[in-house]
């Protein structure tokens, strides 16, 4: 994971807005203590969370050490919001970045209209 350049087009396939979660008791939910939102994009060298995304101050002990020391690392303001964008491997490196808990960034990245990324790319897969 390193912080991306910009050589990919912001534009360049879906921007995604991650999962909206609420404290919950569903276990099908990402459980979360208030409202996380983030912006990002599938880029050709990986997933870009986008500055200005909010961080969810919580971090657990489900997500990977690399991610973990990547929260810690990164430029994050006092209100918790993101000030640079940075590429991940993955999708879901980039959601558990996001929420501080171990996530699938296939289905925990949604479109504003609630359409999945997994969704996504099974209709870019059909057109092809």
């Amino acid at each position: 994971m390193t912080q991306w350049d910009g050589s990919a087009s912001r534009q360049e396939l879906h921007e995604i807005q991650a999962i909206s979660v609420t404290k919950t008791l569903d276990q099908n939910t990402i459980k979360t203590v208030g409202k996380v939102e983030a912006d990002g994009i599938q880029a050709a060298e990986g997933f870009v969370v986008l500055q200005g995304s909010h961080i969810s101050p919580i971090g657990g002990n489900t997500i990977p050490a690399v991610v973990k020391e990547r929260r810690q690392k990164s430029q994050i303001d006092d209100d918790h919001i993101l000030q640079e964008d940075l590429l991940f491997t993955s999708p879901s490196y980039a959601a558990m970045f996001v929420v501080g808990k171990n996530a699938n960034g296939l289905t925990s990245w949604k479109t504003a209209d609630g359409q999945t990324l997994k969704s996504l790319e099974a209709d870019t897969t059909d057109e092809a």
